[in-house]
């Protein structure tokens, strides 16, 4: 809206009177709220009431939260702050080593002597092989994690703290699994691992090794636990047809040698003993040229392991796989507590992270 007020010139064409009645009526229009434009008079813009509160009440919160962004680097001061950080370095720390010790623990039960590829093989079931290679992945990234979380921690990176307590999740579910597969193969060990010993033993055993790979991964588990457990055969005693003399009686490998001896491998001698008199290659009135049952006058075989590897695998088996499951599920617990601790540090970070974005 704009007023325009005409021109009064007084008759004479006086200039100074005209001048006069040009000021009294810009003065005029002042006091009414009109100002003086290029096209007239217009009012005057004042600013609405309601719009000079907000902008107070935004420069109060504005200074408040400068305040606020000020007072940060004192909040992390706080005593929930560092004892959340402080807790969180030292379980980084521990799941560090623990996790190395899973991996090395899993690595040592994949390559020492009569490791878990070989068990399963013998067995007839890859349930303990499964449960080795499940430990050996959960110690690598558990160790990796941990060391990722070490960094998360000094840089207070809410998406690598984050990231590592949902991997850690992951890792958790794994080794529940590991655990799970562990305890089901402690029960998995029954009468079936006796039939597939014999099975093993008289059908693969020493038979065309270099063209079946099968076969001599069985004649190599067979030795290796042989070696290690000093056992020979089956199940049984010195008088059992299915401990030492299995070799010479039921086997497809005493068939093949054209003589009498051996009658039974090398890996069925003790430690430091006579091969020549534990095969049979010398014979003595004894095992293994004489068959059960033995009689009275026939001689001992102090050379020769004369008990069957079954009972002593299911030892064997029984405490490795109590301490596979022993361990994978230790290990979660320790997890839960990391998880809690690292998402309650991430939330805390997204928080100051947040007010100081927002100033």
């Amino acid at each position: 809206m704009v007023i325009t007020f005409p021109m009064i010139s007084s008759p004479g064409g006086d200039s100074s009177s005209n001048a006069r009645t040009v000021e009294e009526i810009h003065k005029c229009a002042l006091k009414g709220g009109f100002t003086y434009g290029l096209k007239g008079y217009a009012p005057l813009r004042k600013r609405p009431p309601s719009m000079e509160n907000n902008l107070y009440e935004f420069q109060r919160v504005r200074h408040n939260l400068k305040s606020t962004r000020a007072r940060s680097p004192e909040r992390r001061k706080e005593p929930c702050y560092t004892c959340l950080r402080t807790a969180l370095h030292c379980y980084n720390i521990v799941i560090l080593v623990l996790g190395l010790g899973v991996l090395g623990i899993g690595i040592w039960l994949l390559v020492t002597d009569y490791n878990a590829r070989e068990v399963s093989v013998l067995i007839g079931s890859n349930l303990f092989e499964v449960g080795t290679y499940l430990m050996i992945a959960g110690g690598g990234a558990i160790a990796l994690l941990a060391f990722c979380g070490c960094c998360g921690t000094m840089k207070e990176d809410r998406c690598v703290l984050a990231f590592y307590g949902v991997t850690l999740m992951i890792v958790l579910m794994a080794l529940c699994v590991g655990s799970g597969v562990a305890f089901v193969f402690r029960g998995f060990l029954t009468e079936k691992v006796k039939e597939n010993f014999i099975h093993t033993l008289t059908k693969n055993y020493g038979v065309d090794t270099r063209k079946s790979s099968q076969n001599r991964l069985i004649t190599d588990a067979w030795d290796s636990m042989q070696r290690r457990l000093q056992c020979c055969g089956v199940h049984g005693d010195v008088h059992s047809l299915y401990s030492w003399n299995i070799y010479g009686s039921q086997s497809e490998w005493y068939q093949q040698i054209t003589g009498k001896a051996p009658y039974v491998p090398d890996s069925c001698c003790k430690e430091n003993g006579d091969k020549q008199i534990c095969t049979g290659t010398f014979p003595i009135n004894g095992p293994p040229a004489k068959k059960p049952p033995l009689l009275h006058d026939n001689v001992m075989n102090d050379h020769l392991n004369t008990d069957g590897c079954y009972d002593k695998v299911i030892v064997h088996l029984q405490k490795h796989a109590l301490i596979l499951g022993a361990v994978a599920a230790c290990v979660p617990v320790l997890l839960i507590f990391g998880i809690i601790i690292v998402f309650c540090l991430c939330a805390r970070v997204q928080r100051n992270e947040d007010d100081e974005n927002y100033v």
